[in-house]
């Protein structure tokens, strides 16, 4: 299995249709309101009769808390641990109208349009917030009144009490600022309402892979970049803006200082750790899977690294040989005693394995059953026969299996010996020609072995003799003295010889009646024994070292793909199955009745991938898809099993040798942010705003040129004065909105003369990574 690699591209076909739009104001604000009608006739005095009516009603939005349900997802994901560096965090929100339901004004003063919106996304470094100096996404509760009430040095929203909807006394979660690292934060006023829009989500059934949650949803996007020199800790604050005009404002203009603090309610919280190392993140990570630090292609099988090179002796190239196949040498002690080494392969190899032998008759019983010797040599290859003593050990260490499996063949032993007593029954007869065999055995099988006899006897008149024999004896006849109990009693010794060797006979060629009688009547009683030697089948419980029996083979920080010995698996399978085998007769009945000795138990995985990485911990949902064919035509491959076997490993089988093998970042939903150039820079990959939409611009990128600080001319400082925040500035013609939106302009994007929130948000989108290994051909 060699390897054609092409670098990461981004997902094309993500199973949705996905239509950004700038907003989604409510007709009405969030507040009590009051509806008075009147009525009048003209030229008629009506008095009282037509009395003005007035009605009251409540238009209700969170005010200073937010319910879990209302956010429907958040990205980087709680306590996630990647290469963030380039990435702005985002919080998705149930309800689409909600950003814009209530305002920033404070009492007495009015919105003009369009109206901000009330919400913002901010991120905190670990140091910035006194309150939560590492950035684990700490609050502070207290209640709606205590965040209103004024205190020295503390600026909070001003909202009337006659504006606190519900319990003022309720608990709400609340964060403090320093003043001075709010103004670096925030958006300027004018900028929140192009950090908010509105994401319509209608799912294609035509497309593969995972789909979005259909339906509208309100998304809220940070304007600050974590840091892409060192590994740092954020927490992100979805948090309240009602009220917070005057607060802006000061922001705006630099006003406030570190000896303001800034109080908040905090709606949402949570924190994740960006690392930018080198090699970090999953386009790094990826890169050095399948490349060295030269650029030169990794070996991705699953095997040792070669040795210095040697002679060409016969020795030599044998044992290169056999490491090339995935095999190891492991110290070996003999049955006679002596210490030697011996050839170890696991289930996993790195290239087809030899196929096992036929299973014997009795299965196999023994470990040396398996071991394969070299003669040329003098060395056994253990592989086969440890898989054996390993699938045995399992299964004696599991007492409620081992018990399930006794008790499975203790009830076949009973069900077979019952079924060739009822073939011998001579009330039953006797096929008179092999043309009748077929209709003897259902009878004789079938669970009313009698019954049909009785219905046979009442049918021809029989029967009516028989009860009028007995009624109306005719002449009396002498009963014959009973037979002398000597004459027919069994040996001494051989109690139930007999039918035990009727049993034995009858298994050694069981007709095909009994075969199918008999495993329909055990099969409910092997369903859990079946259901634990399946999962054994896929490597469910063995310990890593029977798998990758030397490290070398698997890295740190390494990919490696391999094909599975389906012989292995069955001699695993045999060890465990064979506990409960006492002799030939247990023997003969698992092999007619049990599922996993007729071979029709779960499919047998034939290829997969191991990873073992900080991407493992780093991506918990990465997509690991394989493919039979190529291109379009290609179909996809069953994943039988994807598991984590540590906080770094990943164990991925298939049903088939894949030709095509895709990791993808996993899709939650989107993600948003910049990218960068070749050289490391920061920039921008702009896509269509003219349909079609949010298609890229193949080798276009912003700013053009690029220079040679990239996008950090449209970014401003963050609170340790790192270019980290977009300077959007949308009435400034220099501004990172205005001139995105020139750049588009300039390439036919004529929609980009109007660029609001969605055109924005259409730039900085990201689709998931992924990178595809092919197998080449065999030659």
């Amino acid at each position: 299995m060699t390897d054609q690699l092409d670098a990461p591209v981004q997902v094309t076909d993500p199973g949705f249709v996905l239509h950004f739009r700038d907003n989604r104001e409510p007709a009405v604000d969030a507040g009590l309101y009051r509806i008075r009608a009147t009525q009048t006739l003209p030229g008629v005095d009506t008095g009282d009769y037509l009395a003005p009516v007035e009605e009251v009603f409540e238009v209700r939005a969170p005010q200073f808390a937010l319910a879990d349900d209302q956010v429907h997802a958040v990205n980087p994901a709680p306590g996630g641990h990647s290469d963030y560096s380039t990435t702005l965090a985002h919080l998705t929100l149930t309800n689409p109208l909600l950003p814009w339901m209530r305002r920033l004004d404070e009492p007495g003063r009015a919105d003009t349009a369009p109206a901000e919106p009330w919400l913002a996304l901010l991120v905190f470094a670990e140091g910035e917030l006194p309150a939560d100096p590492r950035a684990d996404a700490v609050t502070v509760t207290m209640t709606a009144e205590e965040l209103l009430t004024d205190a020295e040095g503390v600026r909070h929203p001003r909202i009337a009490p006659s504006q606190i909807e519900g319990d003022p006394t309720a608990p709400c979660r609340t964060v403090d600022i320093p003043g001075d690292v709010f103004a670096a934060v925030v958006p300027r006023t004018e900028e929140l309402r192009h950090l908010l829009h509105v994401r319509d989500v209608t799912t294609d059934t035509g497309l593969r892979g995972e789909q979005l949650a259909e339906g509208a949803y309100a998304v809220a996007v940070s304007s600050r970049l974590p840091d892409r020199t060192v590994q740092a800790r954020y927490a992100a604050h979805l948090v309240a803006l009602e009220g917070c005009r005057s607060i802006l404002a000061d922001a705006d203009e630099g006003r406030l200082t570190h000896e303001v603090t800034v109080r908040l309610a905090a709606l949402h919280s949570w924190s994740f750790t960006s690392d930018p190392a080198p090699g970090g993140g999953f386009a790094g990570r990826v890169r050095h899977f399948l490349f060295d630090s030269t650029g030169k292609k990794r070996d991705l099988l699953l095997r040792l690294p070669p040795p210095p090179a040697g002679d060409g002796s016969p020795a030599r190239t044998t044992a290169l040989a056999r490491l090339e196949s995935g095999r190891v040498p492991l110290p070996h002690r003999l049955e006679t005693g002596e210490d030697t080494y011996a050839w170890y392969r696991g289930p996993l190899t790195a290239e087809p394995a030899q196929k096992l032998p036929d299973t014997p008759e009795s299965g196999w019983t023994s470990a040396a059953q398996l071991m394969v010797y070299e003669r040329a040599w003098g060395l056994f290859d253990a592989g086969w026969g440890a898989a054996w003593t390993l699938g045995r050990a399992l299964a004696l260490a599991d007492a409620d299996f081992a018990a399930t499996l006794s008790a499975w063949h203790a009830r076949a032993r009973a069900r077979a010996a019952a079924m060739a007593q009822r073939l011998a029954a001579p009330g039953l007869g006797t096929p008179a020609s092999a043309r009748d065999a077929a209709a003897f055995h259902a009878r004789a099988l079938g669970p009313r072995p009698f019954g049909g006899l009785l219905e046979e006897l009442a049918a021809d008149g029989t029967a009516a003799r028989l009860l009028r024999a007995a009624t109306h004896p005719a002449v009396a006849r002498p009963v014959p003295p009973p037979p002398d109990p000597a004459r027919h009693a069994p040996a001494a010794g051989h109690r139930g010889a007999g039918r035990a060797a009727r049993t034995a006979a009858l298994l050694a060629d069981p007709p095909t009646a009994l075969r199918t009688a008999l495993a329909a009547q055990l099969a409910e009683a092997a369903e859990p024994v079946t259901a634990w030697l399946r999962k054994l089948r896929l490597l469910h419980d063995l310990p890593f070292s029977a798998l990758v029996p030397d490290e070398s083979a698997l890295p740190a920080e390494s990919l490696r793909v391999f094909y599975v010995d389906p012989g292995w698996l069955t001699a695993l399978v045999s060890g465990a199955a064979g506990i409960a085998i006492t002799g030939e007769l247990d023997a003969a009945v698992a092999r007619i009745a049990a599922p996993w000795a007729r071979g029709d138990e779960a499919v047998t995985p034939r290829a997969g991938v191991l990873i073992r990485s900080a991407l493992v911990r780093e991506c918990p949902g990465l997509l690991v898809r394989p493919y039979r064919g190529h291109g379009d035509t290609r179909k996809p491959i069953a994943v039988l099993r994807q598991d984590t076997l540590g906080p770094d490993v990943l164990l991925v089988l298939f049903e088939n040798v894949p030709d095509e093998i895709e990791l993808a970042e996993p899709p939650e939903g989107l993600s948003f942010g910049i990218d960068t150039d070749l050289e490391g820079r920061r920039t921008i990959n702009l896509r269509r705003v003219d349909a079609p939409v949010a298609q890229e611009i193949t080798g276009e990128a912003f700013p053009h040129p690029t220079g040679p600080g990239g996008l950090d001319a449209h970014l401003r400082p963050d609170p340790a004065g790192r270019p980290a925040v977009l300077d959007l500035r949308p009435a400034d013609g220099a501004g990172l909105l205005r001139a995105l939106g020139a750049r588009l302009t300039a390439l036919g994007q004529e929609a980009a003369a109007d660029f609001g929130p969605a055109g924005l948000a259409t730039q900085l989108v990201n689709a998931p990574l992924r990178q595809l290994i092919t197998r080449e051909p065999a030659r």
